[in-house]
């Protein structure tokens, strides 16, 4: 009995200091939220026309502005309802139609503006937890950009354009956490399908025609924000506590760009089985990453004297990294490069090699580096490129970690490291790259023997070989280990050639 008391009891204070987190949120809160999250961006934003009836707060319009370093600008889109729910959350839903419009000034005092309408069904936005942790989840068959006009820019009424944007099956979540100045926040959206159609003509020059379509998008990020300003660098940002860190996907994606001009039509036709995307951005600097699989380009058109050709690639890479925030201390950066499984059009081939004598096997080139460097300016400042007087830092180390070429049936490999002088006007490298080449001699005496090249060049090709490579191990292999050494001097396989 006594055990059973002290359960209940231990339950009852449970309950009861659990209030807190399963508090209501009211509408009025709701709506501070997502003003405060637009002025962590240096917006000033504001709502208009907010009237309140019964367990209902009805926003006409919401608005935000910012001043840029050579003007400004203003955005104001529909408003929407923020119902109070009885289990204490916030349904928030928007009108079938939702006009929007921007407008702003240049630096000469120039005024432009845009206005559009957006359509939706079905969107409508949950709202959970309390200020200092809250929730939105986000649910909508569609919405679609379904007109769009222009005032004041030049030669804009002499353009006919027509523009569809569409996203559908829309679901995602955002929290936000911390009721100070930084706040933490993770979000995950998931999109069904977008399409883009746009179409203009001139009037005088021809029209053209642009269409995309992807399915299965999908982002998953989180980090910190902080107040900044508008125009802020990465590296103000970061200082001020902004991080962010996330993947993205998509997955089957097409474009098409056709037109009619004066030399006549053309068609590029693009198709993309499925992508990735990582980013990373904060204190050791930004990051990114992007890979492509089972692409497809064919390209077609009147300036062209053949019929559409057709090229594929089974995959793209790309990562890079840099350092953003000024440091005394040597940074990393990299970059690597990857296209793998390049195909070239079968009768392209054919009438460069109709007899089959080259290889036509994949093509690929990887090319991997990385180092370190000092940067000690803030090469994101918007005033840096006027008062740049000198290099923004020094490059310390480069290392060569993998090149790699794989085409018509021969093959490069390397690699390498360098560290560098930056006591000179320039800096001045010393280290050691390690080349290989298969096939070399080969894919000439084929060039050579189908009249592609002709012998004095392929010799000429060879001696150069001989200058900076040696025979290797395998058949058809020369290998070359270039030096650059620190008192400037080049050296091919230990013979100084400079």
């Amino acid at each position: 009995m006594k055990l059973s008391r002290t359960l209940m009891t231990s339950s009852a204070i449970a309950l009861v200091t659990a209030v807190p987190a399963m508090a209501d949120l009211t509408a009025e809160q709701v709506i501070a939220d997502q003003l405060r999250q637009m002025e962590l961006y240096g917006l000033t934003a504001k709502v208009s026309d907010q009237s309140r009836s019964g367990d209902t707060i009805v926003v006409e319009e919401l608005s935000a502005a910012g001043v840029l370093p050579e003007g400004s600008f203003s955005v104001t889109m529909g408003g929407a309802s923020f119902t109070e729910m009885d289990d204490g959350t916030v349904e928030v839903t928007y009108p079938a139609t939702i006009p929007v419009a921007f407008s702003g000034v240049g630096p000469d005092g120039e005024e432009v503006s845009m206005n559009l309408e957006l359509t939706q069904s079905n969107l409508k936005m949950l709202v959970s937890g309390i200020p200092e942790e809250i929730r939105y989840d986000v649910t909508g068959d569609s919405i679609a950009l379904s007109e769009i006009n222009f005032d004041g820019l030049e030669d804009a009424d002499e353009v006919d354009l027509d523009m569809n944007v569409q996203a559908t099956g829309i679901v995602g979540t955002m929290s936000w956490i911390g009721g100070g100045t930084v706040r933490n926040y993770t979000s995950d959206f998931r999109v069904a399908g977008m399409t883009m159609d746009i179409a203009g003509s001139d009037g005088e020059d021809g029209a053209f025609n642009f269409a995309f379509d992807v399915s299965d998008m999908a982002a998953n990020y989180g980090g910190s924000a902080a107040p900044q300003e508008l125009m802020a660098s990465f590296a103000d940002a970061i200082a001020a506590g902004n991080v962010t860190k996330g993947t993205a996907s998509h997955g089957a994606m097409t474009y098409t760009v056709s037109g009619d001009g004066p030399d006549g039509t053309f068609e590029i036709a693009a198709a993309v089985a499925s992508g990735d995307f990582d980013f990373d951005m904060g204190r050791t600097g930004m990051a990114y990453g992007t890979v492509s699989k089972d692409m497809t380009l064919s390209v077609g058109g009147d300036f062209m004297p053949l019929p559409p050709l057709t090229f594929k690639m089974a995959e793209s890479g790309v990562d890079f990294a840099m350092p953003v925030v000024p440091s005394e201390e040597p940074q990393d950066f990299g970059l690597a490069l990857n296209l793998g499984g390049l195909e070239i059009d079968p009768m392209l081939w054919g009438m460069i090699d109709p007899t089959g004598q080259i290889s036509r096997d994949p093509a690929n080139l990887v090319i991997d580096l990385a180092g370190t460097a000092t940067l000690s300016e803030d090469i994101f400042d918007p005033d840096f490129a006027e008062q740049m007087t000198g290099a923004p830092g020094e490059l310390n180390a480069l290392n060569v970690n993998q090149i790699l070429l794989q085409l018509a049936g021969a093959e490069l490999t390397g690699d390498g490291a360098f560290n560098f002088n930056n006591s000179g006007p320039v800096p001045m490298p010393a280290g050691t790259l390690n080349l290989m080449l298969k096939g070399g001699n080969g894919l000439l005496d084929t060039l050579v023997n189908m009249g592609l090249i002709p012998e004095e060049q392929a010799m000429g090709a060879r001696m150069m070989m001989g200058m900076f490579a040696k025979p290797g191990t395998g058949p058809d292999t020369m290998v070359s280990t270039i030096e650059l050494k620190e008192d400037g001097a080049v050296l091919a396989n230990g013979q100084r050639i400079r």
